[in-house]
Formats: structure tokens, C-alpha cells, sequence
């Protein structure tokens, strides 16, 4: 009994260090595509991530889905793997049915990336593998911080994602719009002083007699159009 018992726990040791160095291997193989350096996730980066850990069943995207998406609040699904590009406006992720073995290989990622930086933002990078937070800004814990898919359904990830560094609730984005805005209006109210001024020099030459009538009606129009 006491043999029976030893080969069981050496048998039992071996299993879980074969299924460890697997899943080592299989992150260490991920290395040159995870994401590094800051990023700043945009509201709907943070609404798909919301929708991709939580798997359908929390967050914007699960209340008012887009079309693609609807089939996805109603069925079982789990996630594989989900990427960025450095301003978080390029992404690709992929889910896999329940029951469906899973193309997990880093071909396939690099693959990914690569339709991801075709959108147009620049180059692509792993945010997330599975359950778990992998990009490395400096404060993601190298081993990456795992959201669980009941805590996510708590709506916790706006708090975590904030802790490290990956969101501050969009304002980024918002002071991005502000100040494009700002610029506009100062930039009109600039124009419309210099048109004020130029009206008061065309009045000031048609008094002192330098400009006829006809030549000022005619300056004055050409400069309100």
C-alpha cells in the first residue's frame, strides 16, 4: 500500500511538472510578441475588454451590442487572445466555441498582428492571453495579472486596468479632442480680429480721402467674403 501510494504522488509530481513546463514554454514562446511601454487604452478598447474577459456577459458592448456581436452574448465562448497597437485604436482578438481546441501556436499570433497593424495604427502587440494581462508598461507584474471572467462580470476591470497604468477612464483621448478644439476656436477668433482690424484701416483711409466710396464698398466686400 505504502509502494502504491509512493508511485501515485511521484506519478502525480511528474503530471504537473509536464503541465508547468508547457505552460512556461508556451508564454515564453509568446515573448517578442507581448506588447511593452506605455499605452493608454480608449473607451473602446476598454468596452471590448470589458466584453472579451467577462465573455459576453458584462459591460456597453454586452448592453447595446453592434450586430457582430449580438450571437456572441448568447452563446458560450472563451478567450484566446486579444492585441493592440501602441494607441489601442488597432485591434484584433480571437475566441474560440466551448469544446473547440484552440490554434494557440505563435505563427498564428504573429499572424494577428499582422492583420491588426494593416488597420493603419501602427504596430500591433498582445495585451492579453487567455485570462490574463501580459503587456509590460512597467507596472503589469512580469507574470501578468490574471481577470477572472465573475470578476469582470463584477465590473472590477476599470479599477485594475487604472492600477496599472493601462486606462485613466479615456481622458486621454478627451484632452486629445479638447485640445484640437481649443485650437480651432482660437484660431477662428484670431481671423476674426484680423478682419476686424483690416475693416477699421479700410474706414480710416476712405475718411482721410485716400479711398473713393466706390473703392471702399468694393475693399469691404472682398474682405467679408
Amino acid at each position: 500500500m505504502k509502494k502504491f501510494l509512493l508511485i501515485t504522488k511521484f506519478l502525480i509530481i511528474i503530471f504537473f511538472g509536464i503541465i508547468y513546463g508547457t505552460s512556461a514554454q508556451s508564454f515564453s514562446s509568446y515573448d517578442k510578441h507581448i506588447g511593452k511601454g506605455e499605452i493608454k487604452l480608449t473607451k473602446f478598447a476598454f468596452d471590448l475588454l470589458e466584453f472579451y474577459f467577462s465573455t459576453g456577459r458584462y459591460g456597453e458592448l454586452y448592453n447595446d451590442p453592434p450586430d457582430y456581436l449580438k450571437k456572441m452574448t448568447k452563446t458560450v465562448w472563451k478567450p484566446m487572445f486579444i492585441i493592440f497597437s501602441k494607441n489601442s485604436k488597432g485591434m484584433y482578438w480571437y475566441y474560440l466555441p466551448m469544446h473547440i481546441n484552440p490554434d494557440m501556436n505563435p505563427n498564428y499570433v504573429g499572424k494577428a498582428r499582422i492583420k491588426c497593424t494593416k488597420q493603419g495604427y501602427g504596430e500591433c502587440f498582445i495585451f492579453a492571453i487567455k485570462d490574463k494581462i501580459v503587456w509590460q508598461n512597467g507596472i503589469n507584474p512580469k507574470k501578468g495579472t490574471r481577470i477572472k471572467k465573475k470578476e469582470a462580470r463584477k465590473g472590477v476591470l476599470s479599477a485594475k486596468l487604472k492600477e496599472l497604468g493601462f486606462y485613466d477612464g479615456g481622458i486621454t483621448e478627451t484632452k486629445k479632442i479638447e485640445k484640437k478644439e481649443t485650437k480651432k476656436k482660437t484660431t477662428q477668433t484670431d481671423n476674426s480680429n484680423d478682419i476686424v482690424q483690416e475693416l477699421k484701416d479700410l474706414k480710416e483711409l476712405y475718411e482721410s480721402g485716400v479711398l473713393s466710396k466706390e473703392e471702399f464698398e468694393k475693399a469691404k466686400k472682398k474682405l467679408l467674403n
